[in-house]
């Protein structure tokens, strides 16, 4: 990667809907240089997304829970929670917890359900600790270059 292809995925980073003629601009080369970069490109962009204000989609709780689990099960728990609606992001991670997940659910009553209910079912989970989000001061989803 040099640093046209930088100058082009910054740009994507900001508004993944930025015309090629503009990316070009910035980038400093023709369009059609542009569309062939980002289709070589495209094998380490894992989407093209957008980040929306969850509490317009009745999102109004977010909650970061960490839970230990039985040994050798982590990536078995983990790839369970990945499927849950409401469960947003997960991580296996190296420390006091084996899995951080970030929830977005509609209230406290959805979010009790999903860890009593939910969470509790998928087994191996020996601890879950519920952290409730009061407010959100950066949320990023681009890569600083």
């Amino acid at each position: 990667m040099d640093e046209t292809d930088k100058k082009i995925l910054e740009v994507l980073q900001k508004n993944s809907r930025t015309p090629y003629r503009d990316i070009a601009r910035h980038a400093k080369i023709s369009d059609v240089a542009v569309h062939k970069r980002i289709k070589k490109l495209s094998k380490t962009i894992k989407a093209f997304t957008v980040l929306v204000d969850q509490r317009e989609y009745e999102k109004n709780i977010t909650a970061i829970v960490a839970m230990t689990c039985d040994a050798g099960r982590t990536q078995e728990i983990a790839r369970e929670l990945g499927k849950l609606e409401d469960v947003t992001e997960v991580y296996t991670t190296l420390g006091e917890h084996d899995i951080i997940a970030k929830i977005r659910t509609k209230d406290l009553d959805s979010l009790k359900n999903l860890v009593e209910r939910d969470m509790i079912r998928i087994g191996g989970i020996n601890e879950i600790r519920t952290s409730i989000v009061f407010d959100c001061i950066k949320e990023k989803v681009n890569l600083v270059m």
